[in-house]
């Protein structure tokens, strides 16, 4: 009798031990997202520094503001020119540094995955933790800015145009005030679900990734080294900054998939003769290659079919983030006139095809090894 009145009395303290292990999976997910945010930082911050941009006082501003265009922001400028005249400059620029993104999502994923249990509690709290993080460091992003060596004017005779106003004495400036903010918006609410939701998958369905994330990351860090050797250290950090986005514009310039080149406004004559290069020669080459080595890398995740969908969903969704666009415009006596309205794409349909194709890629090379090697045999979805 009195073994089962202890038995009794263990199995009622069970409910306290699990409230402590899920608080204990919520902290694991505020770690996650805190780490995430301080990797995506330090890759910030090391582009940046290649790129040169380290001579600018408010560095950490700047850092910041990456930061917070990775997750959906966008940076706005504004610059007002000493003396009395009612003249401000406006200028947004709207694009997403896709690897200080990837560095993120890939820190976030790996330490939710680290344990079996408790997935969707360490993303809940992730989720809610990740964006206050994202809201401090916009709203460190906040203030101005200082160009090196004082100056922002130089605009006489871009376009043909005349010397207007302060910015047409082709000297430099004093005193121009550059205000400088990276607002947020709603993606960096949903950027942690989709990140959650890919590893709910990647559990779900067995989805092998040591194999895909070591080649892959080999991959860029070969990318990042051949640009800095081939093209200087500024080269090597946009690449750094912009991975995933000039891999797709490699594929999409090389393969000929469609994009867009829109540019309106006063200074549109700033991209004239941009346009698609011609096909074949060695960017067509490049791309096949990358086209390969991305059928490679999903042949090693194993469940070929549904890695293959992932893959299509994945380039697509890759096509549309990677948009860029760049706005302009100066207002004067209460008016406001559009300077520039510049914007590059590529087509997100072309990219799911493509993806489509690279799957079925990765599931022909995955059955052809299959036939020399009977460990392969039960990959094949």
């Amino acid at each position: 009798m009195a073994a089962r009145r202890d038995v009794k009395a263990v199995a009622g303290t069970t409910s306290p031990g699990r409230v402590v292990v899920r608080w204990q999976e919520v902290r694991r997910g505020a770690v996650a997202a805190v780490a995430a945010l301080a990797a995506m930082t330090g890759t910030a911050a090391a582009a940046l520094l290649l790129v040169d941009a380290g001579e600018v006082a408010e560095f950490g501003r700047l850092t910041a503001t990456v930061v917070a265009m990775a997750v959906g922001g966008s940076a706005d400028v504004s610059a007002v020119p000493s003396g009395s005249m009612p003249v401000a400059v406006r200028g947004n620029l709207g694009v997403v540094p896709s690897g200080v993104a990837l560095v993120g999502a890939l820190v976030l994923g790996w330490l939710l995955l680290r344990h079996r249990d408790g997935l969707l509690v360490r993303g809940a709290a992730a989720a809610i933790a990740f964006p206050g993080g994202v809201a401090a460091i916009a709203l460190a992003a906040k203030g101005t800015v200082t160009p090196p060596g004082g100056a922002a004017g130089g605009m006489s005779g871009v376009c043909g145009l005349p010397a207007i106003g302060p910015w047409g004495r082709g000297g430099p400036v004093d005193e121009l005030s550059i205000g400088f903010s990276a607002p947020v918006g709603p993606a960096a609410i949903g950027w942690v679900p989709a990140v959650v939701g890919v590893c709910w998958l990647v559990r779900r369905f067995g989805i092998r990734l040591r194999g895909p994330l070591w080649t892959a990351s080999g991959l860029a860090v070969a990318a990042v080294v051949l640009a800095g050797v081939l093209g200087g250290p500024a080269v090597a950090g946009g690449v750094l900054l912009l991975f995933p986005t000039v891999v797709l514009g490699v594929v999409a310039l090389g393969l000929g998939l469609p994009w867009t080149v829109r540019t309106d406004g006063a200074l549109a004559c700033v991209l004239d003769g941009v346009a698609p290069p011609a096909h074949g020669g060695p960017l067509t080459w490049v791309a096949v290659a990358v086209v390969l080595g991305l059928g490679v890398v999903v042949a090693l995740a194993g469940r070929s079919l549904v890695v293959c969908a992932g893959t299509a969903v994945a380039l697509g969704v890759l096509a549309w983030w990677s948009r860029v666009s760049v706005r302009l415009g100066v207002d004067a006596f209460g008016f406001e006139v559009p300077v520039l309205d510049a914007s590059w794409a590529v087509n997100p349909l072309a990219a799911l095809a493509l993806g489509c194709v690279v799957g079925l890629l990765a599931n022909g090379v995955l059955r052809l090894v299959s036939v020399w090697s009977p460990a392969w045999k039960n990959r094949v979805g």
